[in-house]
């Protein structure tokens, strides 16, 4: 095989590399003197094996004359134009090409560039030395595979390593390099005018004061039936217009004396917005009232709101009204039902009760007419012929969609936060809204956190109390803030018409979020009429994990959800889950048959014959009719395993409250000085008081390296709390039991939340949020109610009395 030798000219010295099977044989250096007849060799240095010596010049002259192929490569001008007078002068061939330097640096195997070649600190390298250095980089910031492969394709598709490596140490972060992709929208060419619609007069008059022409999924929607009565699922992008599709089949329903409209929706947020929204139909005749499962918690003046059941509109959501079906109060006729995110029925602990609620729906009016709405689902054919209604599938955005990946370390979020929210900020769309952020995070915590540190933004989570809520989406919608920081889990909640999303955790508490979820969430970025269009951004941290993430990094999951297809919704429930439906059922229906019925209709559920068998067996059932106790349990929606609970506790003389704290313990406390307690001992400790690192720490000696204010509060904790006397102490359950019965003892003698809240924190450094408070004290109020009612059936008088007196007095 012929030698081929690469030759380029460095600072006072000529490299020569002669190779053969693109194998480097030696590494030479060779120096040119000028003579009277031209340049000529003067040393010839070789390195071969770290072994150097020196060649005579005539033996250069003899290698370079018997190469195959001489290759010279751009460097030194000056000396390179000498060495080419030296071969010129002894006339050997040779070309001049271009070539990687990092291949040349190496000592390997030149590799000529090309259309291929990667821009790098002002010049071409080529594509294999870019992706090695772009692999270096990566496994530096720890990326997973599925990251770094996302990262060589942009390398690839933008041909400029500095711009790649930039991206990744956030030095650059134009929009066209950390852009995943984008989701275009589309407009219908052929509007429907409301004018021309087949509606009652007042009814038409009413919408053309709000609109002239409907949004293409609610034209779509009068095409599939809805004015005639059609049972629809629509599926269709947040704000595309659904809401409307609902209110129209609604009021044109009751205006033309079919019945009155119940309007379902999964939070009490959502229900408030929702009747405020539906109470301008007054106008028309139709008085708006509202169903849901208010706080019994007095905490002073509250909104008055309508709540009459024979109003002409009711809006609940699904535990307010399924608590009446249970009950058999009826709530008249109904001529329409629409049943918002009706993808909830794939939650794990209410998606059960909302195919139980829509079964019972469609038992009990079955001439009213069904509207299913939801911004996601993965298999909507499907679940439209399970909901027996037509699809009306509009998978359009009507305003364009970016989405944009940037990883980056934990330290390096804040900034890039308040930069992102700063920049939406400066914006302001053609309709002359400015640019609004909602922020995504996976905890509480982190919502104040990341509300303190970005400037005009706001924390909004389940841990506020609801004036405190509202507060911030009265400001948000006024444009007084430039974000809300808020948790996933209120992404189906409240609507706040951001221009961006951005996601600083993909993570629900420790799971991350599924395909369906994220969509939901990312869906809220960009509002027609409002913004051009929205932006969205994922913010992985690379290399990190969740103890409940199934092994999988967030920079890799971050990849998997922007490129996963929507998981089906099959509701598959649990035996209890399964049997609180068919409790449920039985309440309702009047015979087998009609059970029987009632069963094919709730999607989810398994054998009917042993669940009969089961509820029977527990006392619940006796044929296909609720004991007494059944109905009960049914009424405060109990499984047959809480039964139990209530059942062995009055057997064995517990009182009204210490059964109530068996069936529902509050466990959302935090331990204040979590972050300096883990500086100081050079160990993670939780910042959940009840976690087990923080059980370790009370009965370890490194509780004498704390000061001792901190060491007091933490030992005050420990004997109040921790000294039951139980094998497995303290995490026998007891500490989680003591708190909570402190909790409502406190309550009980008077206290408020937040005075509840300061006693913890004065007597053992621990705090809580005051919304969780308060739905804590609300539970228990409602397990006091189910304590009462079982006791009163069993003829337990005196603990029937005591946990009406208890429910009194922790409602305040």
């Amino acid at each position: 095989m012929p030698i081929a030798v690469l030759a380029r000219a460095e600072k006072g010295r000529v490299l020569i590399l002669p190779l053969r099977g693109g194998v480097t044989l030696f590494e030479g250096h060779l120096r040119l003197q000028d003579t009277p007849k031209g340049p000529r060799p003067k040393k010839f240095l070789i390195n071969k094996d770290g072994d150097e010596r020196y060649l005579q010049p005539d033996d250069l002259v003899r290698l370079l004359r018997k190469a195959g192929a001489i290759y010279v490569a751009r460097g030194d001008p000056s000396l390179e134009a000498k060495f080419l007078e030296f071969l010129d002068g002894y006339q050997i061939p040779h070309r001049k090409v271009s070539i990687c330097h990092h291949c040349l640096s190496e000592k390997r195997s030149f590799t000529p560039l090309d259309g291929k070649a990667v821009r790098h600190k002002g010049g071409l390298i080529c594509e294999r030395c870019a992706l090695e250095e772009l692999q270096r980089e990566a496994d530096f910031r720890h990326l997973g595979r599925a990251a770094k492969v996302h990262m060589a394709r942009l390398l690839l598709r933008r041909r400029d390593l500095d711009e790649v490596l930039g991206l990744l140490a956030l030095d650059r972060l134009e929009a066209d390099l950390t852009k995943f992709d984008e989701i275009p929208a589309e407009r219908e060419e052929n509007p429907m005018a409301v004018e021309a619609l087949d509606l009652p007069p007042e009814l038409k008059s009413f919408l053309l004061g709000r609109t002239k022409s409907l949004l293409p999924v609610q034209a779509k929607a009068i095409r599939m039936g809805l004015l005639e009565g059609k049972n629809l699922l629509v599926v269709s992008a947040t704000a595309t217009g659904k809401s409307l599709v609902g209110e129209m089949a609604g009021i044109k329903n009751f205006l033309e004396g079919r019945g009155k409209l119940l309007f379902l929706v999964p939070l009490v947020a959502l229900a408030n917005q929702k009747y405020d929204q539906l109470s301008l139909y007054r106008d028309l005749g139709a008085r708006a009232a509202i169903r849901v499962g208010v706080s019994r918690i007095k905490l002073g003046k509250a909104k008055r709101m309508n709540q009459d059941l024979n109003s002409e509109i009711i809006v609940g959501t699904y535990e307010g009204i399924d608590q009446l079906l249970r009950t058999g109060r009826g709530l008249g006729r109904v001529g329409t039902v629409v049943i918002d995110e009706v993808h909830m029925l794939e939650e794990k602990e209410r998606g059960h009760r909302l195919s139980g609620l829509i079964a019972r729906l469609r038992f009990s009016y079955p001439a009213a007419q069904f509207i299913y709405l939801s911004a996601t689902v993965g298999n909507p054919a499907a679940l439209a012929a399970q909901l027996g209604s037509d699809l009306v599938d509009y998978q359009v955005r009507p305003v364009a969609l970016e989405r944009h990946l940037i990883f980056a370390e934990f330290r390096e979020k804040r900034g890039l936060l308040r930069r992102l929210v700063r920049e939406a900020a400066s914006k302001t769309s053609s309709t002359g809204y400015r640019g609004q952020t909602i922020i995504f995070t996976n905890s509480r915590k982190n919502c104040n956190s990341l509300a303190l540190a970005i400037p005009n933004s706001a924390a909004y989570h389940a841990g506020m109390q609801y004036d405190q809520r509202r507060k911030v989406e009265a400001l948000f919608a006024e444009g007084k803030v430039d974000a809300v920081v808020t948790t996933a889990a209120l992404a189906a909640g409240v609507d706040f018409p951001a221009s961006q999303v951005i996601f600083d955790s993909l993570a629900m508490g420790i799971e991350w979020l599924s395909v369906h979820e994220f969509n939901q969430m990312l869906g809220r970025a960009g509002r027609p009429g409002y913004h051009d269009r929205g932006i969205v951004y994922l913010l992985p941290e690379p290399g990190k994990k969740y103890q409940g993430g199934k092994g999988e990094a967030e920079d890799e999951v971050a990849l998997r959800l922007l490129r996963g297809a929507m998981e089906d919704v099959l509701p598959e429930y649990g035996e209890e889950e399964q049997l609180e439906e068919v409790l449920a059922n039985a309440g309702v229906a009047k015979s087998r048959e009609e059970l029987v019925r009632l069963h094919r209709l709730t999607i989810g559920l398994d054998d009917l014959g042993s669940s009969l068998a089961a509820l029977e067996e527990a006392d619940l059932l006796r044929g296909i009719s609720p004991t007494r106790i059944g109905r009960a349990a049914s009424a405060h929606f109990l499984t047959p395993e809480e039964v139990v609970v209530i059942r062995k506790g009055l057997a064995e003389g517990k009182g009204a409250l210490d059964i109530a704290v068996d069936l529902e313990r509050f466990d959302d406390l935090y331990l204040k000085a979590a972050e300096r307690i883990s500086a100081t001992l050079r160990m993670q400790v939780s910042s959940r008081a009840l976690h087990g690192s923080v059980m370790d720490l009370l009965s370890s000696e490194d509780l004498t390296k704390l000061d001792p204010k901190l060491r007091e509060e933490l030992l005050s904790f420990a004997k109040d709390f921790t000294r039951c006397g139980c094998r497995d102490s303290p995490y026998c359950g007891c500490p989680e039991r003591g708190a909570s019965l402190k909790i409502l003892e406190l309550r009980a003698e008077g206290m408020s939340p937040s005075r509840i809240i300061q006693e913890f924190t004065d007597s053992y450094g621990i705090y809580a949020y005051t919304g969780d408070l308060i739905n804590y004290l609300d539970a228990i109020v409602r397990r006091l109610e189910a304590i009462e009612e079982m006791a009163r059936v069993l003829g337990k008088k005196e603990t029937a009395a005591e946990a009406r007196r208890l429910r009194v007095r922790v409602e305040g």
